[in-house]
């Protein structure tokens, strides 16, 4: 990964204009350069970034909330891939790593709290699809985990490659 895609999420972490009520309901964006489809919550807004497709929402209580999509361009395994950022971001103590799958397809889960910003916590998903391999990154502020990890979770469940 590029060290942008790192950014990516401290991009998207700064607050949004204005906070609305949560409101029911999904809507699904689909990327023809990423070739993939995912679903987010109605209220959580569209974020430009380059060669990702990403999204931030806020909360009443003042949370704040990101995630971001974007496809690796590190020729490498997601195994070397998730070991370099566990390097580069100086080995955190309380990063825990696990096998997952998304849509299917072999993952790799690291939880922890944000390196550089420990009133954050993330999660990132290396996730290798037949087109390459992809970089899913959630965070939100740490004291609003419980709310956002359970969306997260749907969102991951939402996230669909296409052939």
């Amino acid at each position: 990964m590029k060290t942008y895609g790192i950014l990516l999420l401290s991009i998207l972490m700064l607050p949004a204009p204005g906070k609305a009520a949560a409101k029911a309901g999904w809507v699904s964006y689909k990327s023809s350069d990423l070739n993939l489809q995912v679903s987010v919550p109605q209220d959580w807004k569209p974020v430009k970034v380059p060669k990702a497709l990403a999204f931030h929402a806020d909360d009443l209580t003042g949370g704040t909330a990101a995630v971001g999509i974007l496809k690796s361009d590190h020729a490498g395994s997601i195994e070397e891939t998730a070991d370099q950022q566990f390097e580069r971001e100086g080995r955190p103590a309380d990063w825990v790593r696990s096998n997952a799958r998304i849509d299917g397809m072999r993952a790799i889960k690291i939880v922890g709290s944000v390196a550089n910003s420990p009133d954050r916590r993330m999660v990132h998903y290396y996730i290798e699809t037949p087109q390459g391999n992809y970089l899913v990154q959630c965070q939100a502020t740490a004291d609003h985990w419980p709310t956002f990890g359970p969306i997260f979770a749907t969102i991951l469940t939402k996230l669909k490659f296409l052939q």
